[in-house]
């Protein structure tokens, strides 16, 4: 005799493959929106240390300026070029 208590049947495989199909399909639709929203996040970040650059290129060239304002847009400038380096691939 012959102790089936250990096999499944192939509908519940079957069952099963379906199951672990569609958890699989959730995961990589979470996955696409995750990469889009990391990609905006990228662009956004990009355009904000673009700014920056030019915002400090423009400030510097003036005559007179506030030791305030260049520090922090220096640090600021820094913390972008860092951070881009840091998370943002090509």
């Amino acid at each position: 005799m012959v102790n089936n208590s250990n096999t499944i049947t192939e509908n519940e495989y079957l069952n099963l493959a379906t199951e672990a199909q569609q958890k699989y399909n959730e995961l990589n639709q979470k996955l696409l929106v995750k990469e889009k929203q990391l990609k905006e996040i990228k662009k956004e970040l990009i355009s904000c240390y673009g700014y920056v650059r030019i915002l400090d290129n423009m400030y510097i060239q003036q005559a007179e300026q506030d030791e305030t304002i260049t520090l922090m847009i220096e640090v600021l400038r820094e913390f972008l070029s860092q951070f881009t380096e840091e998370n943002i691939t090509f």
